[in-house]
C-alpha cells in the first residue's frame, strides 16, 4: 500500500525527461541576445526631422510582418512621457505638433475608443 502512494505521488513521466531534453536540445533555437535600445540616437535623429521608416532602419529595428515600425512607434510614445538621457536625467522628446494639435488628437482617440 505505501508504494501504491509514493508512486501516486511520483511524476508519471519518470524516464521521460532525459528523452525530453534532447529532443528539444535539437529542435530548439538558441535564445538571441537583447540589445539595448539606443535612446539618444532616436532622439537626435527625431529632432533632426527623420521619418520613423527611416529612424528605425537607421537603428536596425525594423520588425517583419503588416506593421515593421510597430515598435518603434510604441518607444517614441513613451519616450514622449520621459527617457534617461546620456548624462542619466529624464528628458521628455518634444512632440512634433502643437499642443492644440495633440490635445484634439487624444481627444479623438478617446472618443473613438468608447
Amino acid at each position: 500500500m505505501a508504494n501504491q502512494l509514493s508512486s501516486a505521488l511520483q511524476p508519471r513521466n519518470k524516464l521521460l525527461p532525459d528523452l525530453r531534453a534532447t529532443i528539444f536540445r535539437k529542435t530548439a533555437v538558441p535564445p538571441t541576445k537583447r540589445r539595448p535600445f539606443p535612446y539618444v540616437r532616436v532622439a537626435k535623429l527625431w529632432t533632426k526631422g527623420r521619418t520613423i521608416a527611416e529612424i528605425a532602419k537607421a537603428i536596425d529595428r525594423v520588425g517583419a510582418g503588416k506593421d515593421p515600425h510597430h515598435g518603434l512607434r510604441v518607444v517614441l510614445t513613451r519616450m514622449h512621457k520621459g527617457y534617461k538621457g546620456a548624462d542619466g536625467k529624464l528628458v521628455k522628446l518634444p512632440y512634433r505638433v502643437t499642443s492644440k494639435t495633440l490635445k484634439l488628437a487624444t481627444a479623438a482617440g478617446k472618443k473613438s475608443g468608447k
